[in-house]
C-alpha cells in the first residue's frame, strides 16, 4: 500500500530531495521512478542494527505502530469519556 502525505520542510530538505529526484548523469530518473532506489532493506537493517542491537525495520515498524495505536487509543478513549 502506498503511503502519501504532504508536509512542509526546510528549504535545504526540499533542495536535497529535488537533487535525489533528478538523479545523476548515470541514472537520469523519470517520473514514477523510486526516489531512494539504492536503499535496500538490508542496508536499512544494517544501519538500524548499528544503532541498537537487534533493531530491524520490522521491529521499528511494529514499535511505531504500537505506540501510535496506544496514543490514538488513549486519545479516543478520553474523547468518549468526555461526552
Amino acid at each position: 500500500m502506498r503511503y502519501y502525505n504532504e508536509v512542509q520542510v526546510e528549504p535545504i530538505v526540499f533542495k536535497n530531495l529535488s537533487i535525489f529526484k533528478r538523479g545523476n548523469k548515470d541514472d537520469n530518473k523519470r517520473p514514477g521512478d523510486m526516489l531512494f532506489d539504492r536503499i535496500t532493506t538490508s542496508l536499512v537493517n544494517k544501519h538500524l542494527n548499528s544503532l541498537m542491537s537487534g533493531l530491524t525495520a520490522k521491529v521499528f515498524r511494529t514499535y511505531n505502530a504500537s505506540i501510535t495505536f496506544q496514543v490514538r487509543g488513549t486519545h479516543a478513549k478520553s474523547l468518549r469519556l468526555a461526552h
